[in-house]
This record gives C-alpha cells, sequence and structure tokens, in this order.
C-alpha cells in the first residue's frame, strides 16, 4: 500500500505531461509569418547606431518617397553575413534599405559595418529587441518591402540570396510583393 502511495504523485506527474503534450500538440498557433502585411510599420522610437538620435521607422520609411527595405540584422548571425554581399547590390542598384541591428550591441553592430560596409541609409539599435517583436520576426535577417506610406508590402524571412536579388530589386522597385 505504502509503494501505491508513493507512486501516485509519479502517475499524476506523468498524466499531466501526456495531457499538456496532447495540448501542445493539437493547437493551432497564432503565429503569421507575414502578420504585418498590408500594416504600417511599428512606431516604436528606435536610436540611430550613427549620431544616437531617436528615430520612428515609419517616419523614416516615409521620407524616402519611394519603396524600401527594412532589414533586421545582427552582428552575430551567420546568414546575415551571407547575405550582406547582396544588400551592398541592391543598394549599389539604388535601393534605399534601412537596418535594424536586432539584439545587439552598437559597437558590434557599427564593427560590422565598418568590416563589411554599409549597405543602409540609416541604422536602427534595436539592443533590447522590443523592434523585433512589434515586426513579428522570427529570426535574423528578417526583411520587409515597405511602401512609401509605410505600410509593409511584403516580408522575407531569412536571408537574401543570389537567386531571389532579382525579384527583391523588382518588388521594392516597383513597390509590389515578390512573385
Amino acid at each position: 500500500m505504502k509503494r501505491l502511495l508513493l507512486a501516485a504523485p509519479l502517475v499524476l506527474l506523468v498524466g499531466l505531461a501526456a495531457i499538456l503534450g496532447w495540448y501542445n500538440f493539437h493547437k493551432k498557433t497564432d503565429y503569421a509569418p507575414a502578420e504585418l502585411v498590408g500594416k504600417p510599420l511599428p512606431a516604436r522610437q528606435l536610436t540611430d547606431l550613427h549620431d544616437g538620435s531617436l528615430a520612428s521607422l515609419p517616419a523614416i520609411a516615409r521620407a524616402s518617397g519611394k519603396p524600401v527595405l527594412v532589414n533586421v540584422f545582427a552582428s552575430w548571425c551567420t546568414p546575415c553575413l551571407a547575405e550582406h554581399p547582396y544588400l551592398m547590390d541592391l543598394k549599389a542598384k539604388g535601393v534605399i534599405i534601412i537596418g535594424i541591428d536586432h539584439k545587439d550591441t552598437p559597437i558590434n553592430g557599427l564593427s560590422f559595418i565598418e568590416k563589411h560596409g554599409n549597405p543602409y541609409a540609416r541604422i536602427l539599435s534595436d539592443e533590447d529587441g522590443q523592434m523585433g517583436l512589434d515586426l513579428g520576426i522570427s529570426g535574423v535577417p528578417e526583411t520587409f518591402i515597405v511602401g512609401a506610406d509605410g505600410v509593409v508590402i511584403d516580408k522575407i524571412t531569412g536571408p537574401i540570396v543570389p537567386e531571389t536579388v532579382p525579384a527583391v530589386y523588382k518588388a521594392v522597385s516597383e513597390g509590389t510583393k515578390l512573385p
């Protein structure tokens, strides 16, 4: 009888774990990778990495007067480093790119840019990751095509690669979604 009483908490714990496991496996998530598409950029104030001023991402995007790319990156991100030359190519073609240095120190973000080149018209610091949450990113890099009105047109999850550069260039130039 004592053994049965000693085993009861273990049996309850295993039963609870089984119920929670079943629930987590079968529940629907609210995560939508392109949740911001068709909506304005979040208006959180961020610090400019170069001059320390506070800036609003939508205001910067609208000030360009044309569609822009908003690229979320970090110095510690290997795919961001792989993507970097293609951002430089897009900049050379006239694409305005706003960088958001996500969960990174300003010193590391600026060192990354100094070492690899600067594809960005502006670089904003998201050291605490709150803008990343506002944008609904799942990791870095992620890139948003944003219209001249500050509304998100499309989202690219993961790095821009050579095969996608022409489509990204066309979409941002025309202010349209990717094909």
